[in-house]
């Protein structure tokens, strides 16, 4: 798989990845980088443009996967502050909101007839890679502890695959949850 971070020139690839519907449910990946009210009002073409303006404006979005030289994986990573919900969330434990040196995996989607493949741990991989090489310091996600449950957090598992290691889970008001940081 080769891995390319999302960038005006990869913007139809990235429309051919989530397809018509935004990937899931319209989100375009807005879910965690706007507030949730504004999302849901948004609906999907809106949530699209919202993003396309942010790759327009150079602003990191995330990373797509290659397959066979097609779009077939995506990984959200940016710096933290990029994520309104994140950063304002009342379920996890954020110190230094403000810190763009601690960059978060917000979301992993792998397009139908690639999935069960393995795609997800590489992708985990070329984002610790691609926020290292812009600068960050510390990188963490959110994955969920076991399925069922949002698999676009990723699972737990595939996160300590890739040297993650759990960072306040007794802080964290999700049962489900669970905050993962790795040292860049």
């Amino acid at each position: 798989m080769d891995v390319h971070p999302v960038d005006q020139a990869r913007w139809d690839d990235l429309v051919e990845l989530f397809g018509p519907s935004g990937g899931t449910r319209g989100c375009w990946c807005m879910a965690r980088r706007l507030p949730s009210r504004d999302v849901a009002r948004n609906g999907s073409d809106e949530n699209r443009a919202a993003l396309k303006h942010f790759v327009e404006a150079g602003i990191p979005v995330g990373l797509i996967g290659y397959v066979d030289a097609r779009p077939a994986a995506w990984c959200a990573v940016a710096p933290r502050p990029e994520y309104y919900a994140i950063v304002h969330s009342r379920t996890l434990p954020i110190d230094d909101p403000d810190d763009d040196t601690i960059w978060a995996i917000n979301c992993l989607f792998v397009k139908a007839g690639y999935r069960g493949r393995g795609l997800t741990l590489p992708m985990i991989e070329s984002a610790v890679d691609h926020a290292r090489t812009a600068g960050a310091r510390l990188i963490e996600a959110y994955p969920i502890k076991t399925m069922p449950g949002d698999p676009g957090r990723g699972v737990l598992s595939t996160f300590l695959d890739a040297g993650f290691t759990p960072y306040a889970e007794h802080r964290t008001q999700s049962k489900r949850n669970i905050v993962v940081r790795r040292g860049l």
